[in-house]
């Protein structure tokens, strides 16, 4: 563990987090059909501490936040593993302060994820949650997501820009076969009316149970062939 990591010690602890908790990462990861080991229940406890403590000041995410970092943050990020079955990397577009790819960085140490975010600000942000959390599988690329030159099999995407044009950039960036999940909606199922699909994808809606999160969320998992 690096020096830097020593300071998050005293932060709040999980426990102390009132109605929302951990508990809300326990289930969204149950949902992917995996259970949280304490070293990565840990190290999710130390990335919303970190979260509070540095993101939210440093402008990563809103200042409105620290009530629902696991909710509608980390377990929120956590829903996106459905686009991580059998590959080896994936690309996180538009990160932000690492949401969703950190979360899953910690729940998937065998996959490789690239962090990309086009704020040199954020990029900082997120090298520091990487030390911070010793991270070994991620790598930040600062970069503009129409400049982005390569391809994943897995690709996420949290809340980088509108879909209608989020799905360009992942069209051009998925791998033929690959696959990617973006997010889409915390209203009511129905209310969110996808663009059609583009020439060489599938969309597919997928509705998160009421009773993993705070509220109903929809993802899009998107296929490339």
């Amino acid at each position: 563990m690096s020096a830097e990591s020593d300071d998050m010690n005293d932060g709040p602890r999980v426990e102390d987090a009132g109605p929302d908790s951990l508990q809300y990462a326990i289930r969204a990861a149950r949902w992917l059909g995996l259970d949280l080991d304490q070293d990565q229940q840990a190290s999710l406890t130390k990335y919303r501490d970190w979260l509070e403590r540095e993101a939210i000041p440093g402008g990563g995410v809103g200042p409105n936040e620290p009530a629902r970092l696991w909710s509608r943050h980390i377990a929120d990020s956590l829903l996106f593993g459905l686009a991580l079955e059998d590959v080896k990397e994936c690309g996180d577009l538009g990160s932000g302060a690492g949401l969703p790819g950190i979360p899953l960085a910690i729940i998937r140490p065998e996959v490789e994820f690239s962090l990309v975010d086009k704020s040199r600000r954020r990029c900082d942000l997120l090298d520091r949650a990487i030390v911070v959390l010793g991270l070994r599988n991620c790598t930040i690329i600062h970069s503009d997501l129409g400049a982005v030159d390569r391809k994943w099999k897995s690709i996420v995407s949290r809340a980088a820009m509108p879909i209608e044009h989020l799905v360009i950039h992942v069209k051009r960036c998925l791998e033929t076969g690959g696959s990617g999940i973006v997010g889409l909606t915390r209203t009511r199922p129905g209310r969110f009316k996808t663009p059609a699909p583009p020439p060489g994808l599938s969309f597919e809606v997928v509705d998160v149970p009421d009773d993993i999160l705070d509220t109903r969320v929809q993802l899009l998992r998107i296929e490339a062939f």
